[in-house]
């Protein structure tokens, strides 16, 4: 098998075991495991890990190896504040700009968002969600607020994937595309002081959503 497909092999075997919870975060990929499992050489392991680095599901330490990405609480709390904070900056500003061909695109996604999350299909949810929030953000004007929310979008998209308490849960019932809609009223009808208090409301469901506690992991060697 070529080097780039069997490149591809391993991106697809560890990504799909990250994103459903095999893994455990700060779980080590170990290159010598992965090798031996899949009779393939280092190299295209290497490049595997490193395209799962670049899309922050794993963290590279030097001197140490490569690593299910793993956030503390404490910074899953900061990433959900600051995003808060610059993203009711910019929907304030993108209101001006906005029109009823924007207000059709978020109402399709918020019906795909919620088509998605009964379905419990947590990559295509983590999509719809980000297109949502991005699709009006965009519309501020102000390409360096978008640069930052959009990282921040990225980060806690991450944490959503590993630890949204929805996807585990039987009992939990989706809250986010109701939400959504909320915020969407408030932006077609100007209310910013309202729309304040929504998406402070909305981001605290967000953290109390993120359960780090889940324990239902595999090892290494038993994903292959």
């Amino acid at each position: 098998m070529k080097k780039t497909s069997m490149e591809n092999v391993v991106y697809q075997h560890l990504r799909n075991a990250i994103l459903s919870r095999k893994l455990a975060p700060g779980k080590q990929l170990k290159e010598t495991t992965i090798s031996e499992a899949l009779q393939v050489s280092r190299t295209p392991i290497r490049n595997a890990i490193q395209k799962l680095s670049l899309e922050g599901l794993v963290d590279m330490i030097p001197n140490k190896g490569a690593f299910v990405t793993n956030p503390t609480r404490e910074e899953i709390i900061q990433a959900y504040q600051l995003r808060g904070k610059l993203e009711y900056m910019a929907v304030c500003l993108a209101i001006d700009y906005m029109d009823e061909d924007d207000y059709e695109e978020i109402s399709r996604l918020i019906e795909e968002e919620h088509k998605v999350l009964l379905e419990k299909n947590v990559e295509e949810y983590v999509t719809a969600n980000k297109q949502f929030h991005l699709l009006i953000t965009r519309k501020c004007q102000n390409k360096f607020l978008n640069s930052f929310i959009e990282t921040l979008i990225n980060q806690t998209s991450i944490y959503l994937i590993l630890y949204d308490d929805f996807f585990e849960n039987p009992s939990q019932k989706p809250y986010s595309p109701k939400e959504h809609k909320q915020i969407l009223e408030l932006i077609k009808n100007n209310k910013k002081d309202e729309l304040k208090i929504e998406l402070s409301k909305h981001f605290e469901h967000a953290l109390e959503s993120v359960d780090n506690q889940y324990r239902g992991y595999q090892e290494l060697d038993e994903i292959f």
